[in-house]
């Protein structure tokens, strides 16, 4: 058996090319949106931390400056030993103090106290009362510093991170209020703190803090990374969602289309005029179609599950040997009388196998062959009527002149002996059987070379009844009642008249003969089974005709009857046999016979 490839398709192999492309790019845009919109939220996050910070240290720079303030004690020496201490904390890496001409009043670093800041922010005007940040590098170096400005007023309450927001909830006129009021603070303060020198009235002190951004930068690095990664996971995760969306959406395809072949062949299987019958490898059937049940007479729930042997029990011999297992097994099988199912079958077994050619179970096909073996006897039976033709043909050319000559001196004979002497009654005898032999060699010489068909238009019912008046009186006389009927729509049809006739008074005789005690002779016309066929039945009620001999009744010189020459129903089938059409005989011993004639219309 001939192996076929399956082929698997990719379940994305079904979508257009155009839609994977869009939904991808679609799917990229929305993990990089993602992704850049977290990283971006993470740098907001920290620059608020790391400007808080600085605020926080403002604070503490002026909460210290106050303090020491209140204690009685004020010193630039003790302001700058404050701004040194904050500014030894983690993270920071200055703090300056300057006026508004630039110069620094105070510095983590003591050594840079006195030189000018050349800082762009320390004159601007919008540094109140927060004050602002900006991320730079070293000189030098690659360090990034986030340094904040604002102004530097600690001995004005409330000019710190929360400041801002509760300006935020004051009128516009109650903000001027309290800003013009915080600005008029008491010069003596600062100059008694800071000395005259280094702070004057109007002066306006800025306060610098450099955030070490290392750890920060380092924390964004790391957030880069867990983001890629989780990117790279979501997109990971997008796509196998995508993929299983498909694989799902080719799955019920494949049910579906499964679904429908599997019904289609079903449908197929059940309504092939073969018989189908799958079995596993087990000898079970696990495929019992509508046909096989009309053969064996089992019904389909009779037969799945069940082993063959059981459901046909003729079929032991088409189970293979080991010798046989992968090889196909032909046979022809005669049933009985009985059998619900035609008298001839041909049955094939044939294995199915697997992918690594082992048998798996078989399928037994079975085909109805009664119709071709009865055509195979009908070509036998018309091969032997064309030999014994030619044969019957050539003896009667050689017989029948001989014949004439023993005629010639039979009748000489006996025209010299009385009509009443034993010599005269001896050539009459002879001349009779001269004579019958020249009727039986006429019969053969007729059925040997029948004439031309004269095919007409003939009134089918005026054509019926004529031919039965021909039998009227014998029927009369042997008690049979004829009756005819006529369905026929049309009411001619095309044939040739006289051998027709010739063919129903030949089956009217056989059918009288048969009813020697009355009976009773029906004569029907109907259409065929065919479109544009006649169908003539001639049905009688005699002893009918043995099953044996049946099929041999058509024969030539076969026949029951002692004074029958045999050549009459064969000459019926030759004469419907030139007609284009068919005969059929249809008998059982006691139920009478019934012959049917099918001609072209």
């Amino acid at each position: 058996m001939k192996k076929k490839t399956k082929i698997i398709t990719a379940p994305f192999a079904y979508a257009s090319p155009w839609i994977l492309a869009t939904a991808s790019g679609i799917l990229i845009a929305i993990v990089f949106f993602f992704a850049v919109n977290n990283l971006q939220r993470e740098k907001r996050i920290m620059t608020e931390s790391l400007f808080n910070k600085g605020q926080a240290i403002i604070r503490f720079v002026g909460a210290g400056t106050r303090a020491s303030m209140m204690m009685g004690a004020p010193s630039t020496q003790q302001f700058q030993h404050l701004i040194e201490q904050a500014a030894g904390e983690s993270g920071i890496l200055y703090i300056a103090v300057a006026n508004s001409s630039g110069k620094i009043v105070a510095h983590s670093t003591p050594g840079l106290v006195g030189t000018d800041l050349n800082h762009p922010l320390l004159g601007d005007t919008d540094l109140a009362p927060i004050g602002k940040y900006q991320i730079i590098t070293g000189q030098g170096t690659k360090q990034k510093v986030f340094e904040i400005v604002a102004p530097f007023k600690p001995f004005m309450r409330g000019r710190g991170y929360f400041f801002k927001r509760h300006m935020q909830t004051m009128s516009q006129a109650e903000k001027q209020d309290r800003l013009a009021r915080e600005d008029a603070a008491p010069p003596s303060a600062c100059q008694s703190f800071l000395g005259k020198d280094t702070w004057l009235p109007g002066d306006n002190l800025s306060i610098v803090v450099g955030l070490d951004m290392a750890e920060q930068d380092k924390v964004i690095q790391q957030d880069r990374y867990h983001m890629f990664y989780m990117s790279i996971a979501m997109l990971l995760v997008a796509i196998g969602g995508w993929i299983a969306l498909l694989t799902a959406q080719s799955y019920r395809s494949s049910q579906k289309t499964l679904m429908n072949m599997r019904a289609f062949t079903d449908l197929l299987i059940s309504r092939l005029p073969v018989g189908i019958i799958a079995t596993n490898a087990e000898g079970h059937i696990q495929t019992f179609n509508s046909t096989a049940a009309k053969f064996t007479g089992k019904t389909t729930d009779q037969a799945i599950g069940q082993p063959q042997t059981a459901v046909l029990p003729y079929i032991q011999q088409l189970i293979p040997t080991d010798e046989q297992e992968g090889e196909i097994i032909d046979k022809e099988i005669l049933l009985p009388p009985d059998s619900p199912s035609p008298n001839h079958l041909h049955i094939s077994s044939v294995p199915i196998t697997d992918g690594h050619s082992n048998t798996i179970g078989r399928v037994i096909l079975m085909y109805d062959v009664s119709e071709i073996k009865k055509l195979e006897a009908q070509v036998r039976r018309h091969d032997r009527l064309v030999a014994l033709g030619k044969m019957a043909a050539g003896v009667a050319h050689e017989v029948r002149n001989p014949l004439s000559s023993i005629k010639g001196f039979a009748t000489l004979l006996g025209s010299r002996f009385p009509v009443e002497s034993e010599e005269g009654e001896a050539a009459r005898l002879l001349i009779n059987e001269v004579e019958r032999l020249n009727r039986s060699i006429t019969e053969l010489l007729t059925y040997a070379r029948p004439l031309p068909l004269a095919i007409n238009e003939v009134e089918i019912e005026p054509f019926i009844e004529a031919s039965l008046k021909l039998i009227q009186s014998d029927a009369k006389e042997l008690g049979v009642a004829v009756h005819h009927e006529i369905t026929l729509a049309r009411k001619q049809v095309r044939l040739d008249k006289d051998r027709l006739n010739q063919v129903l008074l030949n089956l009217y005789l056989n059918s009288l003969q048969a009813m020697e005690h009355g009976g009773e002779l029906q004569v029907s016309v109907h259409e065929g089974l065919r479109s544009g066929t006649i169908e003539i039945d001639v049905r009688d009620t005699g002893g009918g005709i043995a099953k044996d001999i049946l099929e041999r009744v058509m024969d030539p010189y076969f026949t029951t009857k002692p004074e029958g020459t045999g050549l009459g129903l064969a000459m019926v089938y030759k004469i419907i046999d030139e007609h284009g059409g068919t005969i059929r005989i249809a008998s059982k011993e006691g139920e009478g016979t019934t012959v049917s004639i099918v001609l072209p219309g």
